[in-house]
């Protein structure tokens, strides 16, 4: 899962697109590409950053009207994204505006490339695409960087073992133990 937003605090900013990929045993069952109508301004330094203009946001969904979308796709899955609590926040937010409650298991793949390779000194997702020399037509999107965070995940179970991956990711969940999401 990434979201791109047009700030960095969920309290006052808005979920400008969504990219996630729900992976069943290890296969991808289920994606969402979607930029949303943020119902606000695009500022100019978050077009500069992700290329998305206002221009683009006119008429697509808001959050609200891809939530059956969203919500079939995140059923029974846990939360994993690079930090995840940013973009969980911004979830969390969205929800409340709504007058909903947002509760799921979180998997923060920042975490999980700090347990792996402890002797590097950045996790940053910039870090982690250049360490494993991942290709992404487009940083900073958030189905791009979704996919990113699936190739993480896959190649450190060749490089790891399965075993011992998936027993740190069960360690690292936020939340009470459900299955595994990638």
């Amino acid at each position: 899962m990434d979201v791109e937003t047009t700030g960095g605090m969920a309290y006052s900013s808005r979920i400008l697109e969504i990219g996630a990929l729900r992976v069943e045993n290890g296969k991808i069952v289920a994606k969402m590409k979607q930029v949303l109508d943020p119902e606000e301004p695009v500022p100019g330094w978050i077009t500069r950053l992700t290329g998305i203009k206002q221009s683009e946001t006119v008429g697509k969904p808001n959050f609200a009207q891809v939530l059956p979308q969203l919500q079939k796709l995140l059923e029974d899955s846990i939360f994993v994204a690079h930090n995840v609590n940013f973009d969980y926040s911004f979830f969390k937010e969205e929800y409340r505006k709504m007058g909903h409650k947002f509760r799921m298991d979180r998997f923060c793949t920042v975490r999980l490339s700090r347990a792996l390779y402890p002797e590097e000194r950045s996790h940053k997702l910039d870090a982690v695409i250049a360490r494993h020399g991942y290709k992404v037509k487009n940083r900073h999107r958030a189905y791009d960087d979704a996919e990113v965070l699936h190739k993480f995940y896959r190649d450190s179970l060749k490089r790891f073992g399965t075993d011992h991956v998936e027993g740190l990711a069960k360690q690292l969940v936020d939340g009470s133990q459900s299955r595994l999401f990638m």
